[in-house]
């Protein structure tokens, strides 16, 4: 009996140890397997076999799945082609891998190779979502932050963007585009206006009669009154031509407020300007003169607001503007031969000495670049001419899209903005922002 109990352990400790020993010796062949498959996988890669190097890269991961394996039949794909089997591979890796930083920059590289920008900024988003980057995505980021793409339809004369909505003309008459640069209210008006943020637009109809539509393009208000035009409505109140062509100022119900001028502007944060005979003042939103002082000129941009950002630009002599607040004090000590209104909380273009350059709101200039013309930056972009053709600059002045167009306005929100190639009018739109 007792040899019996000596006997057990020792049994026990050599069939422990033979089983460590199969399992050792399996995973010694799984990984000569392994291996051998790899090697046989690199071999047929470097004599440009792809039929049987993929075969022999499927068994290797079928043997072992790696993300390194994984990047390395990328790698191959990316040098060999056929471009569909490269992006194939790469979409099976990140969902092999939805976690792994490889699989991202596998498939984000694959997508910018082959131009399909719409997938890439979808994968760059997913990354962010889940809080995964490297220096190379960011820098695959950067790379095509500006890439853009020009729509096939053109116009020939086109407005600024209200509500994501924009004025286009094509013949003799006018429609409505969205940001995709697709009709959205047809032709049929005469003349139009820009949508405010409460999604009216003012419109004179083939008829001659001027209302507001709302942002399917159904009329939305009548006036009971007869008018040839209206301007932007903002805060309920907007701009209203008479048939002796005289400008007033009527609220939302497009009841006459006050006002019998040669022109008035947009009221915009409670001021404008209104002109009388050869002088301009300027008013708030009861008509009240805020300053006793008169101008020959006061800028005012395409939606006919001269007061944005807290600041103007208004000349006492021609070609001498300043800049100015909102009580009419002067901002600064520069003064511009011409200047272009403040489109957000971003410099605006003034013309100092024959070239156009940007100042802050403090009325200093940002910089010593100067510039044969160049628009109020709006989204971080301003459009600029150089060696007479525009193109886009960001807010430090880096050239992003080179200067090739006849002309160029400036980009909306959603990445949009309308260039002028030969006598046409086309969208422009940026991947990064309008997708």
């Amino acid at each position: 009996m007792k040899n019996y109990r000596v006997l057990v352990p020792i049994v026990m400790v050599v069939l422990m140890g033979l089983s460590w020993y199969m399992m050792i010796d399996e995973a010694v062949e799984a990984t000569n397997v392994y291996d051998g498959y790899v090697q046989e996988a690199r071999r047929y890669a470097e004599e440009g076999i792809t039929k049987y190097a993929i075969e022999n890269y499927r068994l290797a991961l079928a043997e072992e799945s790696s993300p390194e394996l994984y990047r390395e039949v990328a790698e191959y794909y990316k040098e060999k082609g056929p471009k569909n089997t490269y992006i194939d591979w790469c979409e099976e890796f990140l969902e092999v891998y939805p976690t792994d930083i490889n699989a991202y920059e596998c498939l984000v590289e694959a997508y910018i190779s082959d131009k399909d920008y719409d997938d890439c900024y979808d994968i760059l988003e997913t990354a962010e979502k889940r809080q995964i980057t490297s220096e190379a995505l960011e820098q695959m980021k950067l790379d095509i932050e500006y890439i853009y793409e020009i729509e096939f339809s053109s116009f020939d004369e086109i407005g600024v963007y209200g509500y994501g909505l924009c004025p286009v003309k094509t013949k003799d008459s006018w429609g409505y585009v969205d940001r995709f640069g697709t009709l959205w209210i047809g032709y049929k008006f005469n003349k139009v206006g820009v949508f405010s943020s409460e999604a009216v637009a003012p419109v004179v109809g083939r008829d001659g009669e001027a209302y507001f539509i709302d942002d399917n393009g159904v009329k939305e208000k009548v006036s009971k009154e007869k008018y040839l035009s209206f301007g932007l409505m903002s805060a309920d109140r907007c701009v209203a031509v008479t048939e002796d062509g005289t400008y007033c100022y009527v609220d939302a119900a497009l009841t006459k407020l006050f006002g019998n001028y040669d022109f008035a502007t947009t009221i915009n944060l409670g001021r404008a300007a209104v002109k009388i005979g050869e002088q301009w003042s300027l008013i708030n939103e009861n008509g009240e003169e805020v300053t006793s002082d008169k101008y020959v000129d006061v800028k005012c941009d395409e939606k006919s607001i001269c007061y944005r950002s807290g600041r103007l630009f208004a000349a006492k002599e021609e070609g001498k503007y300043m800049m100015l607040d909102d009580s009419g004090k002067q901002v600064g000590k520069l003064v511009f031969e011409d200047a272009k209104v403040f489109l957000g909380d971003m410099p605006a273009a003034v013309k100092i000495g024959g070239k156009w350059c940007f100042v802050d709101a403090n009325g200093e200039r940002i910089s010593d670049k100067t510039y044969e013309d160049a628009r109020s930056f709006s989204n971080e972009l301003a459009a600029v001419k150089i060696n007479g053709k525009w193109g886009f600059i960001d807010l430090e002045e880096n050239v992003v899209i080179e200067p090739q167009f006849v002309d160029a306005s400036d980009f909306n929100n959603k990445g949009s903005c309308f260039i002028k190639q030969d006598t046409k009018w086309q969208l422009l739109k940026l991947y990064r922002l309008n997708r």
